[in-house]
Formats: C-alpha cells, structure tokens, sequence
C-alpha cells in the first residue's frame, strides 16, 4: 500500500521503487555510504559532489516510519536543540 505519496510533486517519481515521499530531500545527505550513493563529477560546479540518485532508502516506507518513531521518541530533545540553535542564530543577526 502507498502511503504518504505526493503526486502533484513536480519531481515525483524521483526515484525508482518509490513507496513514500515523507523526505523529499534525505536528513541524512551527504550520508557517505557506499552502498547508497558515490561521488561523481560536477561539470557546472567543476568538482567531485555525493549523489544518492539511485538510493531509495529514505523513501521506503519501513525507514520513513522508523525515523519518525526516532523523531517522536526523542521528541523533547530534538526541540530543545532546534531551539537552542534558532537563539545562536538570533543572536549573529544582531550582533551583525
């Protein structure tokens, strides 16, 4: 069953084997992981950049759900750090 697919997305289907959309751009990128992506050639930026073009694994369902359970587990902590680094931010702006 499809669950959580966004088919007016203009890039959909990006990937092949698409079960779930919930991460249209991966946390996790750059993960580095040879067995998900590697590095190719940028012409336009004239150097070597990580592609994941063919790795599916955020957008299985499977893995979406377990990082949201991570996300709902760790709920607290994870808004306290958004928090923390929204005033860090706040504070450059005005010390600027």
């Amino acid at each position: 069953m499809l669950k959580r697919i966004n088919k007016a997305c203009s890039y959909f289907p990006c990937h092949k084997g698409l079960e779930d959309c919930a991460f249209c751009y991966c946390p996790f990128y750059p993960c580095k992981d040879k067995s998900l992506g590697r590095y190719i050639r940028s012409i336009k930026l004239k150097k070597n950049i990580w592609s994941c073009q063919d790795c599916n694994w955020i957008h299985k369902k499977k893995t979406a759900d377990r990082i949201y359970k991570l996300i709902r587990r760790n709920w607290v902590t994870i808004r306290e750090d958004i928090a923390r680094r929204t005033r860090s931010v706040a504070s450059l702006r005005v010390n600027t």
